[in-house]
């Protein structure tokens, strides 16, 4: 009875530190300018493979471990990767959802329609939208001129649907170098 006792205060306490990390690391991503409150189905319906939020106390142990892997590598960066490595620091946070749409595809091109006209409403403005047979794109952006806010990537296929956020600030002139060599 006691060891069942120890092993119930040591579970509970591993979750509520966990719970209290998973706070920590997903905390002040609101409060952001380049947030984005994205219209993400739900439901009974509605498959969530993935469904990640980090804010800036989450960023910041994961970029000094990334930072630390390449370092650490005898591999030299090209120019995409120190590019993308240079706006890893300007990262405050990010939110990503990805799905398993199955027969729901309408279902998430209304979640991209409904995201993208509650994002203009709030000054965001369209960088990019690609509506071709079995893809929806849209990338918007916030802010303007040299430094944006945030970025946000929404897709879907007849597989998988992808609501990206990236919240900054971004220099975009790195960002069009990093578009320019992918």
């Amino acid at each position: 009875m006691k060891a069942l006792k120890i092993v119930l205060i040591v579970v509970s306490s591993l979750l509520l530190i966990g719970g209290a990390g998973y706070l920590y690391a997903s905390s002040g991503i609101k409060s952001k300018p380049g947030y984005a409150t994205l219209a993400t189905p739900k439901g009974n319906s509605v498959n969530a493979l993935l469904s990640v939020n980090v804010g800036p106390g989450g960023v910041k142990p994961a970029r000094w471990l990334i930072d630390k892997v390449v370092d650490s590598s005898n591999h030299v960066p090209d120019v995409p990767e120190r590019i993308l490595k240079s706006a890893l620091k300007e990262l405050q946070g990010v939110q990503l959802h990805v799905y398993d749409v199955g027969s729901n595809r309408k279902v998430f091109d209304n979640a991209i329609a409904d995201s993208m006209a509650k994002l203009k409403d709030k000054s965001w403005k369209t960088l990019a939208t690609v509506r071709e047979d079995d893809v929806n794109i849209a990338v918007l952006q916030f802010g303007e001129g040299a430094m944006i806010a945030g970025l946000s990537i929404m897709a879907s296929t007849p597989e998988k649907a992808v609501f990206l956020n990236l919240v900054g600030p971004f220099d975009t002139d790195a960002l069009a170098n990093t578009a320019r060599h992918l």
